[in-house]
């Protein structure tokens, strides 16, 4: 997910109205807890949503066909156990549990699937993940381009109680798909009865999952959920309430922790330093990474960032490590790659990817001078101006005020102006292709390289306007002749990968984030996940 990337997302936790009126949250008080966002939740529409906030809270009141356990293992949710693979391992059958329930006590069917993967693949429904459902199942190119109805997706059912899903080609990784938010399932009779105002207030949205929403409006700073009394599934909650606040401040989120009106918050940059002693205090590692995205887009006018030059001067220009250590100081760790370490395995060797990739991207200042002159003459300019585009949270404003210094400081006339904007506008212009360079971040949707270097393919919808056939040639290669075969599988996105970061130097990797937490010791349950949905408040109790 700019997941926001779309996942760096360093967390900031809070109460809901316990802090806004100053009070201390009631410890002996078992049946509830608070946890805060470092953003707004975008959408609680699961086919709107982009960004990790949106996610984990969705997560908490719906339910799909599987979920990922504290393990990140693929889980039974509603599905009746495994999927049944045939012709080729291209067409999937999945029984449903006849026993899951919507929130108004309808039964939850397999034609909820369906009529949510045909909304998902609509264009008109204009949704951010539209092509995670497009590009996989069965006509989804079709129904993507508008030559077909979304009713000739590859999917249908069964009776009331199994799905039928046909692929385009084999995907190893559909099962971890079936756990994502965009894979979810939603009720047509209801949606239809709100139109357009469905998943905008509590009123206006149903759940399946083990909770549901009692308080929410869109760009609110407050959200309150309560449990789901018609929810029936693996997820046993313990809480009767979960509250989120949106504290965009660690430095706020700190000190209510301190105050007891958090009960888990997220510590950025020294914050870390001075508190990793403290009782209360982990890191979690996890999947997300952030990254200086350029536009790639050819349709732009004069379009700096089609010159090779310029996007080797500036990656060149910036110290990983240096932003690591000395200015985040959150234990991240300076990225080499476009894929982190400790994501995913090579099936045919065993090995980590990034270890066996090796490291792609170190900078290199003593190339930058050349390489900054051959850009100002292809540019014609001698003094160039450019914009960063990052969102209002503390740890994007530290790294974007180091990327604009570090340029300016490297590449003699050079004019970098920073444009902050709240997460979801910038989120809105960054898929419209209204930005020059972005601070992007991506957290995996699925177990799979895919999940990363699909962000630069030629398709709808990719917000980075990359075209380069060979890198497409490659991907294309990986998940059609070479799918069943995970040694050549592998060596394409490795050569993908290295097309991306070493050859045309169309983005820099930054940095592997980690998540750095104050929480309160005997609250227990919040799982951590690796992909897809960076946490689990669902499962969260009080020891």
């Amino acid at each position: 997910m700019k997941r926001k990337a779309t996942l760096m997302t360093v967390l900031a936790v809070g109460a809901i109205a316990l802090s806004a009126c100053g009070k201390q949250s009631n410890q002996t008080d078992k049946s509830k807890a608070s946890f805060g966002l470092n953003t707004e939740v975008a959408s609680m529409d699961t086919l709107k949503a982009q960004d990790p906030n949106s996610f984990d809270v969705q997560d908490a009141v719906f339910s799909g066909l599987y979920r990922m356990n504290a393990k990140d293992k693929v889980m039974p949710d509603i599905a009746k156990g495994a999927p049944k693979l045939s012709n080729g391992n291209k067409t999937y059958t999945i029984n449903l549990r006849h026993d899951a329930k919507w929130s108004n006590g309808e039964a939850v069917t397999a034609g909820d699937f369906v009529y949510a993967w045909q909304r998902a693949a609509n264009p008109r429904t204009k949704s951010n993940y539209a092509f995670i459902v497009q590009t996989i199942l069965k006509n989804g190119d079709e129904v993507a381009a508008g030559k077909i109805s979304p009713s000739k997706l590859g999917v249908k059912a069964v009776g009331k109680y199994q799905l039928k899903v046909e692929l385009q080609k084999p995907t190893p990784y559909f099962e971890s798909l079936l756990t994502f938010n965009p894979y979810f399932p939603q009720n047509k009779k209801f949606i239809e009865k709100v139109g357009s105002k469905y998943a905008t207030s509590p009123s206006t949205m149903i759940y399946n999952g083990p909770f549901k929403v009692a308080k929410y409006s869109q760009g609110a700073t407050t959200i309150s959920l309560t449990q789901n009394k018609n929810y029936v599934g693996p997820i046993k909650p313990k809480l009767k309430e979960l509250n989120f606040q949106v504290v965009k401040s660690a430095n706020t989120g700190l000190n209510q922790y301190q105050a007891k009106q958090l009960d888990m918050t997220f510590l950025t940059n020294n914050l870390v330093k001075n508190n990793q002693n403290s009782t209360g205090f982990k890191t979690v590692p996890n999947s997300m990474i952030t990254y200086l995205q350029f536009n790639m887009r050819k349709s732009i006018k004069n379009n700096p960032f089609l010159n090779k030059s310029i996007r080797q001067a500036i990656a060149n220009s910036l110290d990983s490590d240096q932003l690591a250590d000395k200015v985040l100081q959150d234990k991240s760790k300076a990225l080499t790659g476009f894929i982190p370490p400790k994501f995913v395995t090579n099936p045919s060797t065993g090995k980590d990817f990034r270890a066996e990739g090796g490291d792609l991207y170190h900078a290199d200042r003593s190339k930058v001078d050349d390489q900054w002159k051959k850009a100002k003459r292809a540019l014609g300019q001698s003094k160039v101006s450019l914009q960063l585009l990052i969102d209002d949270e503390d740890w994007q404003k530290s790294i974007g005020e180091y990327i604009q210094a570090e340029l300016q400081k490297q590449l003699p006339g050079l004019t970098v102006t920073i444009k902050v904007l709240p997460q979801q506008q910038e989120l809105s212009l960054v898929s419209q292709g209204q930005y020059q360079m972005v601070l992007a971040q991506w957290g995996p949707d699925y177990q799979d390289p895919t999940t990363y270097l699909a962000n630069y393919m030629n398709t709808p919808g990719r917000a980075a306007g990359y075209n380069n056939p060979k890198f497409d040639k490659l991907m294309n290669d990986a998940n059609g002749k070479d799918v069943n075969n995970s040694a050549k599988r592998f060596s394409d996105f490795h050569k993908a990968e290295e097309i991306l970061v070493k050859d045309e130097q169309v983005l820099v990797p930054l940095n592997q984030q980690v998540y750095s937490i104050m929480r309160q010791p005997k609250l227990k349950g919040v799982a951590h996940h690796m992909v897809g949905a960076p946490f689990t408040y669902a499962t969260a109790y009080w020891e």
